[in-house]
């Protein structure tokens, strides 16, 4: 029989990518999103999570095996513009979700996807934080299987709302319009932690199946990269010449190195580089494609 599970914000750029990714493994895959869905091969609904009636109807409806909660707001920009509707949809929604699984499904093993971000100086990772708490909280109240994981940086094919999604679609502006103003960047040292998006979601269904109730597990690539080599991968897949205006003055970095220490205890490694071929260049093939 096959197993069950429920991924929210599976119309964003990491639920695309997990709901093939559980379909292809043979899951029945219900997937819950706020944006219709059309193009992806799975039982799908459209459902706001702050809709606490829906979601309740949902679980209660298919009582899944599983669950991965993705959805949320996840930008610092519109956190700050927005600071009540982010704490509203992290908070709340998930709130929410965990309720209409204690009540319908207890057994139900959840992975809630954070941030590196979470608890650093604005709404966003103010409203990651206590998602955080709430998530150890019911976890220890009512028992349930509840795991939290903290990505860095995801990258990977498709659109995303992050610095290389937005680099691949500016490249192929320049190549269609011609187009060679150059390109705003914060600081060309700034540098992050990049994980491909595959090897998050395939940590994820590793947590789904042997993580331990109650813990928190970093995830990331163990090494920080400079926007500037970032950039540099991308300048060889152009004959463009990239060029750009830092509007900062100094460098930031990510908060810390992400450990995965306690995911490759259970057998998880990444696979895909940041320095592959194929996964830079499937940014311009699928971003080309939505052009």
């Amino acid at each position: 029989m096959k197993k069950r599970i429920v991924i929210t914000g599976a119309a964003g750029f990491t639920g695309i990518h997990a709901c093939q990714h559980f379909a292809d493994k043979g899951y029945e895959v219900i997937g819950i999103s706020r944006s219709y869905l059309s193009n992806l091969k799975v039982r799908t609904f459209t459902c706001d999570l702050l809709d606490k009636e829906k979601v309740s109807e949902i679980f209660n409806s298919y009582k899944p095996d599983f669950c991965l909660h993705l959805a949320g707001v996840n930008s610092v920009p519109r956190s700050w513009n927005d600071p009540a509707s982010t704490i509203e949809v992290n908070f709340l929604g998930t709130l929410y979700l965990l309720e209409a699984i204690r009540k319908a499904v207890p057994s139900c093993r959840t992975v809630i996807v954070s941030s590196a971000l979470s608890g650093t100086d604005h709404p966003y990772g103010v409203s990651k934080k206590h998602q955080e708490e709430l998530v150890t909280d019911w976890a220890h109240l009512f028992d349930l299987q509840l795991m939290v994981a903290k990505p860095c940086n995801l990258i990977g094919p498709g659109r995303s709302p992050g610095f290389v999604s937005f680099l691949a679609n500016r490249i192929i502006q320049m190549e269609k319009t011609g187009d060679k103003s150059a390109i705003n960047i914060s600081h060309l040292k700034n540098e992050r932690e990049f994980l491909d998006v595959r090897d998050a979601i395939s940590a994820y269904e590793v947590l789904l199946k042997k993580g331990s109730k109650n813990k928190t597990y970093e995830l990331g690539s163990g090494k920080m990269t400079t926007l500037l080599e970032v950039a540099d991968i991308f300048q060889t897949f152009t004959k463009e010449k990239l060029t750009f205006l830092e509007t900062c003055s100094s460098s930031d970095t990510s908060p810390h190195v992400m450990d995965s220490k306690l995911l490759q205890e259970l057998h998880w490694q990444k696979k895909i580089p940041i320095r592959n071929f194929n996964t830079a260049n499937s940014y311009f093939l699928q971003i080309n494609q939505l052009i």
